[in-house]
């Protein structure tokens, strides 16, 4: 939009020589005009009686009337046209005229009153006919007392009869210039006001102009704004289109998982059944005690695999309840920290806002462990684990929609490593059972993991690249302040005074899992990942030991052969095996089913049996 360019001032007082004859004087006005002053004044000088002036004196004066025409004639048209010009003209030719007719001694007669007459007309009257009309009265008075003072005298003087054309001369060039210069005064004025008229135009077409950039701008930032809601709404619909999926596949294959679970479990009920008649049957020197007790064994950690498959929707039938994540988070601080090696810094940063979730305990440790595993495994040289625990506001990106798919607030877990990272293939199997990058792992975490978390109405979500670490983001809804929350532990399976449990488990997230929720119910804990550990451990450890928690099909030395070296050291000890086998199986190694817990279980369960054990 372009905008008016407005004359200066100085342009418009400056008109050129081409300016209409209606406006100003021009040159051969001015000359012709000044022509007939000077003739009059000369006459005037040259013919008039009483001069008081010398004929120098009255020759300088000839010769500057002279000179004034000639100047005219050649003065520069912008000069010529300038708005003072005529002025100064008028000026310069009334001290002439004055001068004149004092120097020719006429400044006491009527013709100098006549003069000063004129003056007073021309400067009162604007309008050159006024003027002139004003003037031809005052040349017919003037005649009346000359015609008077012929009359009186008898005679007439030749100065005097110049009196006329002199003061009709004047008349008329008072009456041009006076006009000339009204009407240059208006037409300045004419052209101020179209010079402010211009201006008030720019300035409403500025105003215009600032106003359509305004709307264009709010109208981009509202395409924008417009264009960002969609395609936020996009990725939206694809990510929940990718959890649907992802949730029909993850569904899909814990069926069949868990299919898989129960015929397994089946077919090593019936190994462990028979090798145990067998066993039962043969003596320890006998040649096949050794191969089918192997086979026993193997038949023991099968069906602890096949517990652990089966576990996956062990949470599915459990109540959730109301527990303050930070509370689960410092309880579980020295457990993650025990999972760590020195070379991993772990640093924990927990929201001081209430942070209450609606999800099943024991799940959420489960998920907290597995997930920093997780990130053990993929920091081998040592690096930085940090977990993260925050509120995220309503509506947040990412965040958590109820059933009618509004926003709704939910609680941030975030867990990062400075790892190796993941690929996207990778990322797109890590949920799968037994997709493991580790050569030694059933691969069954972080199936856990996404089934506890899809149940608690959770997502969780990972942001990976080979190189740069991982970041797992766990998203729960949050519980709105008021509902109460449920107990940290069971009263009535709580330790009784010093009371030690010695915990043998070789799975690592199975035996963290048992030591926090011990140690929460007041218990002192030993743990061992194997036997060996154990006997080593008891042997350092300079108390009692109340219960042993073990393993029944272990390597090296079983479960049972533990225990009963332990009661040599520990003779009031009780002992509690853990095993998959089912009660046929265990039937055959006549163990009293009170000191057995089956695989799987719930941590609730283990605490009730070593309660109902210490009690016996």
């Amino acid at each position: 939009m372009s905008s008016f360019a407005i004359p200066s001032e100085s342009q418009l007082e400056s008109p050129t020589a081409d300016s209409s004859p209606d406006s100003s004087i021009s040159r051969p006005r001015y000359v012709v005009l000044q022509s007939l002053v000077g003739v009059m004044l000369a006459y005037q000088l040259l013919f008039g009686e009483g001069l008081i002036a010398s004929h120098s004196t009255i020759g300088v004066i000839l010769v500057g009337l002279a000179a004034m025409v000639f100047c005219l004639w050649y003065v520069p048209a912008v000069i010529l046209q300038a708005a003072w010009f005529s002025g100064t003209v008028i000026g310069i030719d009334t001290v002439l005229v004055t001068s004149t007719i004092y120097l020719s001694g006429n400044a006491r007669s009527e013709l100098y009153l006549s003069y000063f007459v004129l003056m007073l007309i021309a400067a009162s009257v604007r309008r050159l006919s006024h003027v002139i009309g004003l003037s031809l009265l005052l040349c017919a008075g003037y005649g009346v007392i000359l015609y008077e003072g012929v009359v009186q005298t008898g005679a007439l003087s030749p100065g005097h009869l110049l009196g006329l054309p002199v003061l009709l001369v004047m008349a008329t060039f008072y009456g041009l210039a006076l006009q000339t210069i009204g009407t240059e005064r208006q037409q300045k004025a004419q052209l101020l006001g179209s010079i402010e008229s211009l201006k008030e135009t720019e300035r409403a077409l500025q105003l215009s102009r600032d106003q359509l950039e305004v709307r264009i701008k709010g109208l981009k930032g509202d395409l924008s704004r417009m264009n960002e809601h969609f395609r936020q709404q996009k990725n939206e619909r694809e990510g929940i289109e990718q959890q649907l999926h992802e949730a029909q596949k993850m569904e899909v294959i814990g069926r069949v998982a868990g299919g898989i679970a129960n015929e397994l479990s089946q077919l090593v009920s019936v190994i462990g059944k028979q090798t145990g008649v067998v066993l039962s049957r043969l003596k320890a020197d006998d040649p096949l005690y050794g191969p089918i007790d192997d086979i026993f064994r193997s038949g023991g950690q099968a069906a602890a695999v096949t517990a652990r498959l089966a576990g996956l929707g062990l949470h599915e039938g459990h109540v959730r309840q109301v527990v303050s994540l930070k509370t689960v988070l410092e309880e579980m601080r020295d457990v993650l920290r025990g999972l760590l090696p020195a070379s991993i810094d772990l640093s924990m940063v927990i929201d001081a806002a209430p942070m209450d979730v609606e999800v099943d305990r024991e799940g959420l440790e489960q998920v907290l462990l597995h997930l920093a595993v997780n990130a053990r495994d993929a920091m081998p040289n040592g690096g930085r684990l940090r977990i993260e625990a925050k509120r995220e506001s309503l509506g947040q990106e990412g965040g958590l929609v109820d059933g009618k798919g509004r926003p709704q607030s939910n609680v941030l877990i975030q867990v990062s490593d400075s790892g190796n990272g993941m690929s996207r293939e990778t990322q797109a199997h890590m949920f799968e059972p037994f997709f493991s990058t580790k050569e030694m792992n059933v691969g069954l975490g972080l199936t856990a993991v996404y089934g506890i978390v899809k149940q608690s109405a959770g997502h969780v979500d990972v942001v990976s690249r080979p190189g740069e670490g991982t970041v797992v983001r766990v998203s729960l809804p949050l519980v709105q302040q008021g509902r109460p929350l449920a107990p940290t532990i069971q009263p009535h399976v709580a330790a009784k005074g010093q009371e030690t449990v010695l915990l043998v488990e070789p799975n690592e997230i199975d035996r963290k899992l048992a030591v926090a929720t011990l140690l929460r119910h007041r218990y002192q804990v030993l743990e061992a990942g194997s036997s060996v550990e154990a006997l080593l451990l008891t042997q350092r450890h300079p108390g009692a030991v109340h219960v042993a928690v073990t393993e029944l099909m272990m390597p090296e030395i079983g479960g049972r052969d533990l225990a009963r070296r332990l009661l040599e050291r520990y003779p009031t000890m009780k002992a509690l095996f853990v095993s998959g086998y089912g009660d046929e199986a265990m039937a055959s190694h006549r163990l009293n089913p009170r000191y057995l817990l089956r695989r799987p279980y719930r941590q609730v369960g283990l605490v009730g049996k070593v309660r109902e054990l210490l009690d016996a």
